[in-house]
Protein backbone atom coordinates (compact mmCIF):
# COMPACT_ATOMS: atom_id res chain seq x y z
CA UNK A 1 0.00 0.00 0.00
CA UNK A 2 1.38 3.27 -1.03
CA UNK A 3 2.19 5.56 1.88
CA UNK A 4 0.62 8.99 1.53
CA UNK A 5 2.98 11.57 2.84
CA UNK A 6 0.93 14.41 4.16
CA UNK A 7 1.28 17.15 6.61
CA UNK A 8 -2.00 18.25 8.21
CA UNK A 9 -1.96 21.85 9.28
CA UNK A 10 -4.22 22.64 12.17
CA UNK A 11 -4.78 26.33 12.91
CA UNK A 12 -6.94 27.89 15.51
CA UNK A 13 -7.62 31.59 15.02
CA UNK A 14 -8.70 33.36 18.15
CA UNK A 15 -8.99 37.11 18.67
CA UNK A 16 -7.27 37.90 15.41
CA UNK A 17 -4.27 35.62 15.97
CA UNK A 18 -3.51 31.99 15.06
CA UNK A 19 -1.77 29.17 16.83
CA UNK A 20 1.30 27.69 15.25
CA UNK A 21 0.73 24.83 12.81
CA UNK A 22 0.62 21.47 14.53
CA UNK A 23 1.98 18.58 12.41
CA UNK A 24 0.25 15.24 12.78
CA UNK A 25 1.64 11.80 12.02
CA UNK A 26 1.47 10.63 8.39
CA UNK A 27 -1.50 8.45 7.57
CA UNK A 28 -1.95 5.43 5.39
CA UNK A 29 -4.85 5.58 2.96
CA UNK A 30 -7.99 4.32 4.70
CA UNK A 31 -6.43 4.46 8.18
CA UNK A 32 -6.83 6.99 11.04
CA UNK A 33 -4.00 9.21 12.32
CA UNK A 34 -1.85 8.08 15.18
CA UNK A 35 -3.98 8.48 18.35
CA UNK A 36 -1.11 9.87 20.42
CA UNK A 37 -0.50 12.72 17.97
CA UNK A 38 -4.23 13.46 17.76
CA UNK A 39 -4.54 13.70 21.55
CA UNK A 40 -1.54 16.01 21.73
CA UNK A 41 -3.05 18.33 19.15
CA UNK A 42 -6.39 18.35 20.98
CA UNK A 43 -4.69 19.20 24.27
CA UNK A 44 -2.84 22.09 22.59
CA UNK A 45 -6.11 23.51 21.26
CA UNK A 46 -7.81 23.23 24.66
CA UNK A 47 -4.91 24.96 26.42
CA UNK A 48 -4.92 27.79 23.89
CA UNK A 49 -8.68 28.24 24.21
CA UNK A 50 -8.46 28.43 28.01
CA UNK A 51 -5.82 31.15 27.81
CA UNK A 52 -7.94 33.49 25.68
CA UNK A 53 -9.93 36.06 27.70
CA UNK A 54 -13.48 36.23 26.41
CA UNK A 55 -15.16 39.66 26.32
CA UNK A 56 -17.58 40.54 29.13
CA UNK A 57 -20.88 40.86 27.31
CA UNK A 58 -22.92 41.42 30.47
CA UNK A 59 -21.22 44.37 32.15
CA UNK A 60 -23.08 45.23 35.34
CA UNK A 61 -24.66 48.67 35.59
CA UNK A 62 -24.69 50.20 39.04
CA UNK A 63 -26.60 53.31 40.09
CA UNK A 64 -24.51 56.35 39.17
CA UNK A 65 -27.25 58.98 39.31
CA UNK A 66 -30.30 59.35 41.53
CA UNK A 67 -33.30 61.62 40.96
CA UNK A 68 -34.71 62.43 44.41
CA UNK A 69 -38.09 64.15 44.38
CA UNK A 70 -40.76 64.95 46.94
CA UNK A 71 -42.18 67.31 49.53
CA UNK A 72 -40.48 69.53 52.11
CA UNK A 73 -38.79 66.54 53.76
CA UNK A 74 -36.75 65.92 50.64
CA UNK A 75 -34.19 68.74 50.67
CA UNK A 76 -32.08 67.71 53.65
CA UNK A 77 -32.51 64.04 52.79
CA UNK A 78 -31.12 64.66 49.31
CA UNK A 79 -28.13 66.48 50.78
CA UNK A 80 -27.36 63.59 53.11
CA UNK A 81 -27.72 61.06 50.28
CA UNK A 82 -25.43 63.14 48.08
CA UNK A 83 -22.79 62.93 50.83
CA UNK A 84 -22.97 59.15 50.36
CA UNK A 85 -22.59 59.74 46.64
CA UNK A 86 -19.44 61.81 47.11
CA UNK A 87 -17.57 58.80 48.47
CA UNK A 88 -19.39 56.01 46.63
CA UNK A 89 -19.35 57.26 43.05
CA UNK A 90 -22.88 58.53 42.37
CA UNK A 91 -24.63 61.91 42.27
CA UNK A 92 -28.05 63.06 43.44
CA UNK A 93 -30.35 65.49 41.62
CA UNK A 94 -32.91 66.79 44.13
CA UNK A 95 -36.31 68.40 43.44
CA UNK A 96 -38.16 69.79 46.47
CA UNK A 97 -41.77 70.98 46.26
CA UNK A 98 -43.01 72.27 49.62
CA UNK A 99 -46.46 71.10 50.63
CA UNK A 100 -46.75 68.84 47.59
CA UNK A 101 -49.00 65.82 47.43
CA UNK A 102 -49.18 62.70 45.32
CA UNK A 103 -51.89 64.35 43.21
CA UNK A 104 -49.76 67.45 42.58
CA UNK A 105 -46.78 65.42 41.39
CA UNK A 106 -48.99 63.19 39.22
CA UNK A 107 -50.57 66.24 37.58
CA UNK A 108 -47.50 68.33 36.82
CA UNK A 109 -46.37 68.35 33.20
CA UNK A 110 -42.79 68.98 34.30
CA UNK A 111 -42.23 65.52 35.77
CA UNK A 112 -41.68 63.75 32.45
CA UNK A 113 -39.25 66.45 31.35
CA UNK A 114 -37.31 66.18 34.62
CA UNK A 115 -37.01 62.42 34.30
CA UNK A 116 -35.85 62.69 30.68
CA UNK A 117 -33.33 65.46 31.39
CA UNK A 118 -31.79 63.82 34.44
CA UNK A 119 -31.62 60.33 32.90
CA UNK A 120 -31.20 58.84 36.36
CA UNK A 121 -30.44 55.19 37.08
CA UNK A 122 -32.79 55.25 40.07
CA UNK A 123 -35.59 57.44 41.45
CA UNK A 124 -36.25 58.11 45.12
CA UNK A 125 -39.59 59.57 46.19
CA UNK A 126 -40.33 61.14 49.56
CA UNK A 127 -44.06 61.83 49.52
CA UNK A 128 -47.02 61.19 51.77
CA UNK A 129 -46.79 63.58 54.70
CA UNK A 130 -49.58 65.68 53.20
CA UNK A 131 -51.62 62.61 52.20
CA UNK A 132 -51.17 60.56 55.36
CA UNK A 133 -54.49 61.38 56.99
CA UNK A 134 -56.44 59.98 54.05
CA UNK A 135 -58.53 57.11 55.41
CA UNK A 136 -59.50 55.70 52.01
CA UNK A 137 -56.29 55.85 49.96
CA UNK A 138 -57.38 52.91 47.80
CA UNK A 139 -60.12 55.07 46.25
CA UNK A 140 -58.78 58.61 46.69
CA UNK A 141 -55.10 58.07 45.81
CA UNK A 142 -54.90 54.97 43.63
CA UNK A 143 -55.20 56.62 40.19
CA UNK A 144 -52.76 59.42 41.01
CA UNK A 145 -50.25 57.00 42.49
CA UNK A 146 -50.41 54.80 39.40
CA UNK A 147 -49.99 57.85 37.15
CA UNK A 148 -46.90 58.92 39.07
CA UNK A 149 -45.34 55.46 38.95
CA UNK A 150 -46.09 55.13 35.23
CA UNK A 151 -44.08 58.30 34.62
CA UNK A 152 -40.98 56.54 36.02
CA UNK A 153 -41.08 54.02 33.18
CA UNK A 154 -38.48 51.29 33.56
CA UNK A 155 -36.35 53.25 36.01
CA UNK A 156 -36.20 51.40 39.35
CA UNK A 157 -37.53 53.44 42.24
CA UNK A 158 -37.92 53.50 46.00
CA UNK A 159 -40.73 55.36 47.75
CA UNK A 160 -39.82 56.58 51.23
CA UNK A 161 -42.98 56.81 53.30
CA UNK A 162 -43.57 59.65 55.77
CA UNK A 163 -42.79 59.49 59.48
CA UNK A 164 -45.61 59.82 61.98
CA UNK A 165 -47.12 63.22 62.71
CA UNK A 166 -46.60 64.18 66.39
CA UNK A 167 -49.89 64.38 68.25
CA UNK A 168 -51.82 62.42 65.63
CA UNK A 169 -52.55 58.72 65.43
CA UNK A 170 -53.61 58.69 61.77
CA UNK A 171 -51.30 57.23 59.16
CA UNK A 172 -51.53 53.46 59.53
CA UNK A 173 -54.15 53.10 56.78
CA UNK A 174 -52.08 55.15 54.35
CA UNK A 175 -48.85 53.26 55.05
CA UNK A 176 -50.51 49.85 54.88
CA UNK A 177 -52.11 50.68 51.54
CA UNK A 178 -48.92 52.15 50.03
CA UNK A 179 -46.88 49.11 51.03
CA UNK A 180 -49.53 46.82 49.54
CA UNK A 181 -49.79 48.90 46.37
CA UNK A 182 -46.04 49.25 45.72
CA UNK A 183 -44.67 46.08 47.27
CA UNK A 184 -42.22 45.81 50.15
CA UNK A 185 -39.17 46.19 47.88
CA UNK A 186 -40.33 49.58 46.60
CA UNK A 187 -41.72 51.08 49.81
CA UNK A 188 -39.73 52.01 52.89
CA UNK A 189 -41.99 52.46 55.89
CA UNK A 190 -40.78 55.30 58.10
CA UNK A 191 -43.89 55.56 60.26
CA UNK A 192 -42.44 53.88 63.34
CA UNK A 193 -38.98 55.51 63.31
CA UNK A 194 -38.24 57.46 66.53
CA UNK A 195 -37.00 60.65 64.85
CA UNK A 196 -36.32 63.88 66.77
CA UNK A 197 -38.61 66.69 65.54
CA UNK A 198 -38.20 70.44 65.24
CA UNK A 199 -40.99 70.92 67.80
CA UNK A 200 -43.61 68.86 69.63
CA UNK A 201 -46.19 69.48 66.92
CA UNK A 202 -43.90 69.82 63.91
CA UNK A 203 -43.69 66.68 61.73
CA UNK A 204 -40.36 67.76 60.22
CA UNK A 205 -37.35 66.06 61.77
CA UNK A 206 -34.35 68.05 62.91
CA UNK A 207 -31.15 68.00 60.88
CA UNK A 208 -29.91 65.14 63.05
CA UNK A 209 -33.28 63.41 62.62
CA UNK A 210 -33.10 63.69 58.85
CA UNK A 211 -29.56 62.29 58.87
CA UNK A 212 -30.66 59.36 61.02
CA UNK A 213 -33.66 58.78 58.75
CA UNK A 214 -31.63 58.82 55.53
CA UNK A 215 -29.01 56.55 57.09
CA UNK A 216 -31.76 54.06 57.99
CA UNK A 217 -32.99 54.07 54.39
CA UNK A 218 -29.51 53.60 52.93
CA UNK A 219 -28.73 50.75 55.30
CA UNK A 220 -31.98 49.05 54.25
CA UNK A 221 -31.51 49.41 50.47
CA UNK A 222 -29.02 46.55 49.79
CA UNK A 223 -30.88 43.26 49.77
CA UNK A 224 -34.31 44.80 50.35
CA UNK A 225 -34.86 47.00 47.29
CA UNK A 226 -34.36 46.94 43.51
CA UNK A 227 -31.70 49.66 43.65
CA UNK A 228 -28.17 48.41 42.99
CA UNK A 229 -25.38 50.66 44.24
CA UNK A 230 -21.79 49.48 43.90
CA UNK A 231 -21.11 50.56 47.47
CA UNK A 232 -22.81 52.61 50.20
CA UNK A 233 -20.04 53.40 52.65
CA UNK A 234 -21.49 55.93 55.13
CA UNK A 235 -20.07 59.46 55.30
CA UNK A 236 -19.05 60.94 58.67
CA UNK A 237 -21.84 62.09 61.01
CA UNK A 238 -23.10 65.53 60.08
CA UNK A 239 -21.70 65.38 56.57
CA UNK A 240 -24.02 66.72 53.86
CA UNK A 241 -23.50 68.05 50.35
CA UNK A 242 -25.68 69.46 47.59
CA UNK A 243 -25.57 67.94 44.11
CA UNK A 244 -25.25 69.85 40.85
CA UNK A 245 -29.03 69.88 40.43
CA UNK A 246 -31.13 71.20 43.33
CA UNK A 247 -34.56 72.61 42.50
CA UNK A 248 -36.72 74.17 45.20
CA UNK A 249 -40.35 75.24 44.79
CA UNK A 250 -42.55 76.84 47.46
CA UNK A 251 -46.01 75.50 48.21
CA UNK A 252 -47.90 77.94 45.96
CA UNK A 253 -45.39 77.79 43.12
CA UNK A 254 -45.81 75.56 40.09
CA UNK A 255 -43.11 73.05 39.33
Amino acid sequence: MQLLKSHIILALCLSGGCLAALPLSPTVSGQTPDSTATMAATDSIAAATDSVALPDTAAHKYVRKVLFLGDSMTGWMGERLNAYGDINGFEVATVVWDGSTIAKWASTRTLGKLIEEQAADAILVCLGMNDMFEQRPETRLKNKTETLIAAFGDTPFLWIGPPSWPGHSEGEAFNAWMESELGDRRYFKSFDLPLPRQSKSNPHPTRAGIESWMDEVVEWIPGNSDLDFESLTPPPPGKVSRGKTFIYKRMKEQL
